[in-house]
């Protein structure tokens, strides 16, 4: 071969050469781009995970969290991968990481806790499996931390509906039993009241039994609309009559310590069911009454809020303590030696099932009471 024929085939494969590199050099931008993608389309995936997913190698060292990891865990959003087992515990007295080899290893999984998040009670659910590489060969362990806490509520909430329903039927079948007689005894007052009208004496005494009888009757009618289903029975009445009757239920309570009760009452219809506001308005006042002191004061008012109806009921007692508040309306929570415990919790449920709402404000100098409820 001449010396110009070598240098042609010479050229020829350079050019040949750069046209390689040149198609390697595009087929490498297209898997770039296409890496790229896939790992934009990766992340996307596991930022919209609703769990908090974290990685760990097979050193037990955290290599990778999601955005929903520092939700659980917020120290993690001032720190940068990888961090080591220790990096974990120091100052962080969190269990899945105090107990982090346990997990992954799977000798305890899944596991559930209850923690503490902002201040907000949540159950989590802590599983783990291994990381296996296309060689079958374990790189490393993934954590998932499911947020159980609306599922564990539903569940307490059934558990509390199924003692309640148990509850429900014995307090039927004591109704009848208690309530036969506790009608014979306030007839039979009544009648003695009539003969002994002349007798101071006989009539203090048959008051304070007759007292005592619309007090048992008012816990047995607790117990009953807390515990029974309640099947709402609309008519339409004004609120200044619902008001009134209900004061007239708490009078034995607001009598006997003196209280004087003032009215701004909005002239208002409402369709409701008149029975069952009727008795939980009673309770708040009943409940105010025993909160004020002797010679107190009760405000009750009413606005309308387009739709709605406001009924705020304010007391001069001394406020509710700060560490039961938000125990109030927890059925059978009472801080008084006699009662259920149920009044409360039957207001919250009877308001609640009228698609209205029930809170309070309370302080040193008393405690407003405010229930926000449809007009229809």
């Amino acid at each position: 071969m001449s010396e110009k024929e070598e240098l042609e085939e010479l050229k020829k494969t350079f050019e040949d050469f750069i046209n390689t590199s040149s198609q390697l050099q595009q087929s490498y931008e297209v898997l770039k781009a296409e890496s790229q993608i896939l790992s934009l389309y990766l992340s996307n995936i596991l930022e919209n995970i609703p769990s908090a997913i974290l990685v760990f190698d097979n050193n037990f060292n955290l290599t990778l969290w999601n955005s929903i990891s520092k939700h659980y865990f917020p120290f993690l959003e001032e720190k940068k991968p990888p961090l080591t087992q220790q990096d974990l515990i120091t100052g962080n007295k969190i269990e899945p990481f105090t107990g982090i080899k346990n997990i992954l290893e799977g000798k305890q999984k899944p596991i559930e806790m209850e923690t503490e998040i902002n201040g907000e009670k949540k159950w989590l659910e802590i599983d783990s499996s291994n990381f296996i590489d296309n060689k079958k060969e374990k790189t490393g362990y993934l954590m998932v931390i499911q947020d159980k806490t609306e599922l564990k509520k539903l569940q307490l909430k059934s558990q509390q509906e199924d003692r309640l329903r148990v509850m429900g039927e014995l307090a039927a079948g004591m109704a009848h039993e208690i309530r036969n007689p506790l009608g014979s005894i306030e007839l039979m007052v009544t009648l003695m009241q009539e003969d002994l009208k002349n007798d101071q004496h006989s009539s203090e005494l048959l008051s304070r039994i007759r007292s005592s009888v619309d007090n048992m009757n008012h816990i047995v009618t607790n117990i009953l609309l807390y515990t029974k289903d309640l099947h709402l029975e609309r008519t339409q009445f004004p609120v200044e009559k619902l008001l009134t009757d209900a004061e007239s239920i708490a009078l034995n309570t607001i009598t006997k310590k003196q209280v004087t009760v003032e009215k701004h009452i909005s002239p208002t219809l409402l369709t409701a069911d008149y029975e069952l506001l009727k008795q939980s308005i009673a309770n708040i006042l009943i409940n105010a009454s025993q909160a004020a002191p002797v010679q107190g004061h009760i405000s009750i008012e009413t606005q309308n809020k387009k739709d709605r109806l406001l009924i705020k009921i304010t007391d001069n007692g001394p406020g509710i303590p700060e560490e039961i508040k938000e125990k109030i309306f927890k059925p059978f929570f009472t801080t008084k030696t006699t009662g259920t415990g149920l009044g409360l919790a039957m207001v919250k449920r009877v308001i609640e099932a009228h698609a209205g709402s029930i809170f309070f404000q309370s302080g040193p100098k008393g405690t407003l009471f405010i229930i926000e409820i449809p007009l229809k």
